[in-house]
């Protein structure tokens, strides 16, 4: 098995460590407590059976005192692995967000969406689980077996020894069902993944999807993704019964024969009573890790397999955090030279040069496809252009810090976007310190302010997903209020009128 995920979530988040080394002292309390349970009984019993051979009294008051303080452990231990697991899981889902606001658009533009959703859901999902019930039992069965083997050898060497022969040959079986799950379990992510992309697709397109009559394509794309997760859940639902079926098992052989030899070994005088129940009693801290551990193993191999594809999008490419804020000069304010650009090996933009200076305006004009929003996207530095280079107050974009260059630009793409909230929160992201004078100003030069007002709630009117209650035309006056409240020297409107 490997741990080098796991562990390296205790890199990324460090907080954790405390609280994992405290797990860690109480696996041990509760692994200790379990022996100490065993020889309780066996006194107990032995004093029952030989009346004046023990303090009988005392047994009982330390057996109380032993089950309160096995009961206050299982109360932290709890508590622990669900900060653990809360933690953790947020963490990575946080990291994985941080991943993809800081992504480079080239990036984003080639990955699915629903793809990544599936990793912060699904796949954070599983590591959540795997924290919170499947770490503690990885490490605590093993040591708790452990000691629990010792103190049946400290019980009997002979019978110890006849139960623990067919042992090896349960945990080779078992390990070697165990095996394959982070394989299959990896392949399922996936196919969930392809599940997600398909039903945004579906829904993203609702309108494309009814007016072309494209519901039974879409539907066959989901039956056929669909399939092949079911497909592989199956696969992980029989690889995993092989797996319960040798610790159901692992559960119950080893007592059958602890029963027959130790009722020989009383009857013989050569152990009590006491010690046989004993014996059996505590060879279940010595089954049960045997029972439980293949399990905790195949989940583990689950978990590993969801870690690596959350650090797959940890570890995106981030965009460029160098450079640095230029003052705003005088004269011209932006200036291309010569850009050549091309998504792929043709060129989009082939050698275009234009300069802009305060307060003159620049239209680019050409057919469908001819890169009107591409150049957007260079002068954004959203793509970095093949040759040529943008400059910005006479100081190349590639010298400007990314932030830093974005303020001086306000830009209104023809994919209008609005996120969930009022319609005056959405203004207000040009500038979130903006009053609401200074909101409606920007609504009015926007044209907006007359069907704002005639609203339910006026500015307080709450938007529904992408402002989908909003028609085209207002969400573009909604977003050039946005931009206009920006204030930025530049203002790039990539057909910000076109639903006009």
């Amino acid at each position: 098995m490997k741990f080098k995920p796991l562990l390296r979530l205790f890199q990324l988040v460090p907080k954790l460590r405390k609280w994992v080394f405290l797990a860690g002292i109480l696996m041990v309390l509760e692994a200790i407590s379990a022996p100490a349970m065993g020889e309780l009984i066996r006194r107990m019993i032995n004093t029952i059976f030989s009346p004046g051979s023990g303090n009988y009294s005392g047994i009982i008051l330390a057996t109380v005192i032993l089950v309160v303080a096995m009961s206050a452990i299982a109360w932290i231990r709890t508590r622990v692995l669900a900060r653990i697991s809360e933690q953790g899981a947020g963490e990575m889902r946080k990291l994985a967000v941080g991943s993809l606001l800081e992504m480079p658009v080239s990036r984003l533009d080639s990955i699915h969406t629903g793809d990544q959703l599936s990793r912060m859901t699904n796949d954070a999902g599983v590591i959540r689980h795997y924290l919170y019930f499947e770490l503690f039992w990885l490490f605590s069965l093993p040591l708790a077996g452990i000691l629990g083997l010792a103190y049946l050898f400290f019980l009997d060497w002979v019978m110890t020894l006849a139960t623990l022969g067919m042992i090896p040959i349960l945990i080779l079986i078992t390990t070697k069902f165990s095996g394959p799950v982070q394989k299959i379990s990896g392949k399922l992510q996936e196919n969930l993944g392809v599940v997600n992309n398909s039903t945004q697709d579906a829904l993203g397109g609702a309108e494309v999807v009814k007016a072309f009559n494209l519901q039974e394509e879409m539907e066959h794309r989901h039956d056929q993704a669909l399939a092949a997760t079911v497909a592989s859940g199956i696969r992980l639902a029989r690889q995993q019964a092989f797996v319960r079926m040798c610790s159901v098992a692992s559960g119950f052989l080893p007592f059958l024969l602890p029963l027959a030899l130790g009722g020989w070994f009383v009857v013989s005088g050569r152990l009590s009573a006491g010690s046989v129940i004993a014996f059996i009693q505590m060879l279940n801290s010595v089954t049960y890790p045997m029972s439980r551990l293949p399990m905790a193993m195949s989940e583990h191999q689950k978990a590993m397999a969801a870690f690596e594809r959350m650090y797959e999008l940890i570890d995106e490419p981030r965009e460029r955090q160098d450079g640095q804020e230029f003052s705003n000069g005088q004269g011209v304010v932006l200036q291309a030279e010569n850009l050549v650009f091309g998504y792929n090996a043709e060129p989009i933009l082939n050698g275009l040069s234009f300069e802009l200076g305060r307060g003159e305006t620049v239209a680019l004009v050409g057919p469908s496809g001819a890169g009107k929003s591409t150049v957007f996207k260079v002068l954004v530095g959203f793509y970095p252009a093949d040759t040529g280079q943008v400059l910005l107050y006479d100081q190349p974009l590639e010298k400007w810090k990314l932030s830093a260059a974005r303020r001086q630009m306000a830009m209104v793409s023809q994919d209008t976007f609005l996120f969930p909230g009022t319609i005056a929160e959405n203004i207000a992201l040009g500038n979130p310190n903006a009053d609401r004078n200074a909101i409606q100003t920007a609504a009015i030069q926007a044209n907006a302010h007359d069907f704002i007002t005639q609203l339910s709630g006026g500015y307080d009117h709450v938007l529904e997903e992408r402002g989908t209650n909003l028609s085209g035309g207002q969400r573009q006056r909604i977003s050039l209020a946005r931009a206009i409240l920006l204030d930025a020297p530049l203002l790039l409107l990539d057909e910000a009128t076109s639903a006009l």
